[in-house]
């Protein structure tokens, strides 16, 4: 919220599954809905394609299921990383710099545009320490009502997107049971719509369809099941959807590919955190503001960027994933839970659409070859977007050969490229219990046991 304006902010959204000590599995869908005064076509980029924040609704009704310190406590490190301030990095630097045009019409003064900024510098965010310390005292409120609210609705009017002060007011975050699947003695959760994780299981239940087992079979059923649940990804809009796309089997060929590329779009900006803790209660969560910058329109009284998550929106006027006022998009935020005999533990990666390509790779790993987790982060994977099959150089040279054989249109690409996520993971032994965690070598993804 902090550290990495271009990937997450309170101006974004929050999903997460939360497994109470007990092992009861709950999901929060901290997205947000169009405005009430939204008017499709969209331009392609700045405020019209903001909806309503929702991390920090969410973020505040979790805390008041699930949390055992005071919230004010909770957010104070974050308080000071803004106000006492942080150096910068040379990375974030060089995303400003690629994306200065966007920034510079939406975010005008932004701290982070300041020219005197080189790698080390350090930047701090006072008015958004300010804002920080009054949800911390005040809750969920202190954002969509008041001071913030306004400062928001002038914000996106000035620019012209469609959200409101009501709309912001009458907010909420829907908190339901996950979806629920087995796969190869694991029990999965994974988030309902309006997120995409169903996507995932649909394709791992191709996979079990198909009844392959060689590594190339599977890797070329997953990828054409991913292939083929995107093409039924704006469906996820409609009440009921996930559940029937479910018992609805894909349009997969063990043998060849379909004609079909192009249905996951590029990608790679989203914030993954999994914790656990020896109680037995995990935590599987992501936070995003969509693209790069979101939508790079600031809140400068507040100091934060909005998303641009009504991009996201499917542009037939007659599809239930269309823009249209009050309507929460498909989302790509995408974490699970998963367990079995001896441990359950949260899985989530960065990735836009590639979130569910990684978890469906990752769970094969576990599943299947009985990878731990440390090494299932580790093996080479692919993506699928724009058509193509970008692939890690240091994938199993067989099964690439097979796959190209086959039809695929592979780039290879070096080993530990963004593209194709950085996952982490923590969870707790259920034998012992134990707390672990675990993270991709990609990324910059870490994990730290307490």
């Amino acid at each position: 919220m902090v550290l990495m304006p271009e990937a997450c902010g309170l101006g974004g959204d929050a999903f997460m599954l939360v497994r109470s000590p007990s092992g009861e599995v709950t999901a929060v869908n901290g997205s947000g809905a169009a405005g009430a005064s939204v008017v499709p076509p969209l331009e392609a980029e700045g405020a019209e394609m903001a909806a309503v924040p929702g991390a920090v609704a969410a973020v505040c009704d979790a805390h008041s299921r699930f949390g055992r310190l005071p919230l004010e406590q909770v957010l104070s490190p974050a308080v000071g990383l803004a106000g006492g301030g942080f150096p910068i990095g040379g990375g974030l630097l060089r995303m400003i710099g690629e994306e200065r045009g966007l920034l510079e019409r939406g975010a005008p003064g932004w701290v982070f545009l300041g020219p005197e900024l080189r790698p080390g510098s350090l930047v701090r965010q006072p008015v958004l320490a300010g804002l920080l310390q009054r949800i911390g005292r005040h809750g969920a409120r202190a954002f969509y009502e008041g001071d913030c609210a306004a400062a928001i609705e002038r914000a996106v009017g000035g620019a012209g997107g469609s959200i409101g002060g009501a709309d912001l007011a009458q907010h909420t975050t829907v908190v339901r049971a996950p979806l629920r699947a087995s796969f190869r003695g694991f029990e999965i959760a994974a988030q309902p719509p309006v997120s995409q994780a169903s996507l995932a299981l649909m394709t791992l239940r191709a996979l079990e369809r198909s009844g392959v087992s060689r590594p190339a079979d599977r890797a070329h059923v997953l990828v054409e099941g991913i292939e083929a649940a995107f093409e039924r990804k704006h469906e996820l809009a409609a009440d009921g959807a996930a559940e029937r796309l479910l018992d609805d089997p894909l349009d997969v060929d063990p043998a060849r590919p379909a004609q079909r590329r192009g249905g996951p779009r590029g990608g790679l900006h989203t914030t993954a955190v999994a914790a656990a803790g020896a109680d037995g209660q995990v935590v599987s969560m992501l936070v995003s503001v969509f693209d790069l910058f979101g939508c790079g329109v600031l809140v400068p009284e507040c100091g934060f960027l909005l998303n641009d998550r009504l991009s996201g929106c499917s542009t037939d006027p007659g599809s239930p994933n269309a823009v249209a006022a009050g309507r929460r998009p498909v989302h790509t935020l995408s974490p699970a839970l998963l367990s079995d005999e001896a441990r359950s533990f949260a899985l989530c990666t960065p990735g836009a659409d590639g979130q569910v390509q990684t978890l469906v790779q990752l769970i094969d790993a576990i599943a299947t070859d009985g990878e731990n987790l440390p090494r299932a982060l580790d093996r080479p994977r692919w993506r699928s977007s724009e058509g193509r099959l970008r692939i890690e150089s240091d994938y199993d040279s067989d099964v690439m050969a097979e796959l190209e054989r086959r039809g695929h249109d592979l780039v290879r690409m070096e080993p530990g490229a963004s593209a194709f996520g950085a996952a982490v993971t923590a969870g707790i032994d259920s034998r012992t219990g134990t707390p672990f965690a675990a993270s991709d070598p990609r990324g910059g993804a870490w994990a730290a046991a307490c």
